[in-house]
């Protein structure tokens, strides 16, 4: 969730990031994505999230795809 938020930040700015009870939402340019996992069995300090929803989130958001491959190398 570590290297999310950095890329975020970077790629991505003016984002927000809400909690809630089972998924961070991340909300950017007039879109929400909702489906960042918080981790098995609730909420953990920066948990892996599997690269198909950071792909899902880049896609649904905009987010710059070439910003956000410099920041996580796996996408």
């Amino acid at each position: 969730m570590a290297e999310i938020v950095a890329m975020l930040n970077a790629c991505a700015d003016g984002h927000e990031i809400q909690t809630t009870d089972h998924h961070h939402w991340i909300l950017f340019n007039g879109k929400t994505f909702r489906r960042i996992p918080l981790g098995k069995h609730g909420h953990r300090r920066n948990v892996e999230v599997e690269i198909g929803h950071v792909r899902s989130m880049v896609r649904h958001l905009g987010i710059d795809s070439s910003c956000a491959k410099n920041h996580i190398t796996t996408l």
